[in-house]
């Protein structure tokens, strides 16, 4: 019996360790012929091509500022005009191009002295033709 019974393990033992090895092979691949294989490829996403466009330089907040206080002095909106500057000024208050916008503005609202002081102060920070443009409110 005991002979029996030291037979038995052994056989119990190794198929469990067959079973262990088989598990730890994962599944078998799957060839391309067959139905399963064919599906499996017709669901994969393909990856995403990235864009060849070249994206647009992004504009700073000053800019956009400037740009909407240049279109309110334009159409008129003097008032609306000025708070955009102001706002400009808050966050860059060392750009020649928001003080020659003020001068501007200031000139449309009839305010020549105002408009030569705000000059006055962007020749403090300005280059080249912005400099050029400030001088015009000074000399005038």
């Amino acid at each position: 019996m005991g002979r029996l019974y030291s037979a038995l393990r052994c056989l119990v033992l190794g198929l469990g360790a067959l079973l262990l090895a088989a598990c730890a092979s994962g599944p078998a691949p799957i060839s391309p012929e067959t139905p399963e294989a064919s599906e499996r490829s017709s669901n994969v996403p393909t990856p995403a091509v990235p864009s060849t466009k070249p994206e647009t330089p992004a504009v700073s907040p000053v800019d956009r500022l400037l740009e909407q206080a240049k279109t309110l002095r334009q159409e008129g909106d003097l008032p609306a005009s000025f708070a955009r500057l102001e706002r400009a000024l808050r966050i860059a208050p060392q750009r020649a191009e928001v003080y020659l916008e003020l001068a501007l503005s200031h000139v449309a609202a009839g305010s020549p002295e105002r408009a030569s002081a705000s000059a006055e102060r962007g020749l403090l920070y300005c280059n080249g033709s912005t400099c050029r443009e400030l001088r015009r409110f000074i000399d005038s």
